[in-house]
């Protein structure tokens, strides 16, 4: 690591129980490439708004 101490703990344990629904234990007993493993994206861009809006439509319609 490049030293630098300003890791977003805070919001990678929010994120690990309110959206992965993980135990603080859990998290705190993983390790940071298990982490990063976990949450790496396979996509190559992220769901944006008009992504967003055809979803709803077409879970609307099923």
């Amino acid at each position: 690591m490049n030293g630098n101490t300003n890791w977003p703990f805070d919001a990678w344990l929010k994120m690990a129980v309110m959206q992965l629904g993980l135990t603080p234990r859990d998290f705190w007993e993983m390790s940071l490439i298990d982490w990063f493993a976990l949450t790496k994206t396979s996509s190559t861009h992220a769901m944006n708004k008009a992504d967003l809006m055809k979803l709803e439509q077409d879970y609307e319609q099923s």
